[in-house]
């Protein structure tokens, strides 16, 4: 709808009334500066539509805000989240990602020169976990080299000067969400053969195992071959292996060689094979 008013008022013949021009200083901007350094605008990623009232009410379920939060409807589908405390802010930015009804949600820092109609939310943080390496390669260089390549790297789960010998090596990286899930990288080794290393992603949403995209599953995905009017599954190219059980952050214990030692705190369950063939809805 506003886009067909911006559109409509265009092609107006303006009267020399509307055509007056109403200049907002900085005092009328004053208020929202002030109150938007507690607020993020936020974004459910989904094809579908979203129940605000529910919404509001299982958000600050999930939450649990030390202070009241106040969520405003700003345009379809986005909203505009107010913090009573701004520790509350920095704690769901922290603890990203964060889903609602098994789908991504979305957010960015208020700024308030921004048209809703005209804000687009992309970027997610998320823990990788990268397997299949080499002993030696589970180090803080190896890390970034790969994380650099999926996104912005934000942290990785080994001092610069040492190593771990978990089961793999995990890097958080700022994703774009809007784009197909990364499965795996070839790497090359000190000039050796290259090899495949493989992604899992800590605390993932739905997403489609047809196309790999997070905005919907693959019963909403237009890409999925149908056969005689029935849908197609067979060699779906993304399944539940691409989730990681979420772990705390690796506690370190040197030894003296400077190695690391996990002190108990993975906690990688194994997945059946009924959840690895199951289709997400």
């Amino acid at each position: 709808m506003a886009d067909e008013l911006e559109k409509l008022w265009r092609r107006f013949n303006l009267t020399e009334e509307e055509d007056e021009r109403i200049e907002l200083g900085s005092s009328s901007t004053k208020a929202a500066r002030e109150i938007g350094i507690n607020c993020l605008v936020m974004k459910v990623l989904t094809q579908r539509s979203i129940n605000f009232d529910a919404l509001r009410k299982d958000v600050r379920m999930m939450w649990k805000p030390n202070k009241g939060i106040l969520i405003s409807e700003i345009e379809e589908d986005l909203f505009l989240v107010e913090f009573g405390d701004g520790r509350d802010k920095k704690k769901v930015l922290d603890m990203r990602p964060w889903n609602y009804d098994k789908q991504l949600i979305l957010f960015q820092d208020f700024e308030g020169d921004q048209i809703p109609k005209e804000i687009s939310l992309k970027w997610s943080p998320f823990w990788v976990q990268i397997s299949n390496l080499p002993l030696k390669s589970k180090t803080w260089e190896t890390g970034w080299s790969i994380g650099s390549k999926l996104g912005e790297v934000l942290d990785i789960d080994v001092p610069e000067t040492s190593f771990q010998w978990g089961r793999y090596l995990r890097v958080r990286v700022m994703l774009d969400a809007t784009k197909k899930l990364v499965r795996g990288k070839k790497v090359t080794i000190e000039g050796a053969e290259s090899r495949w290393v493989s992604f899992k992603y800590e605390r993932l949403s739905n997403f489609c195992y047809n196309c790999g995209l997070l905005n919907h599953g693959i019963k909403d995905c237009p890409e999925i071959p149908v056969k005689d009017n029935q849908v197609v599954l067979e060699n779906l190219q993304y399944r539940a292996w691409l989730r990681g059980e979420p772990m705390k952050k690796l506690t370190k214990e040197p030894t003296n060689n400077g190695a690391l030692v996990s002190q108990g705190v993975e906690n990688e369950t194994v997945r059946g094979v009924v959840e690895a063939l199951t289709v997400a809805t």
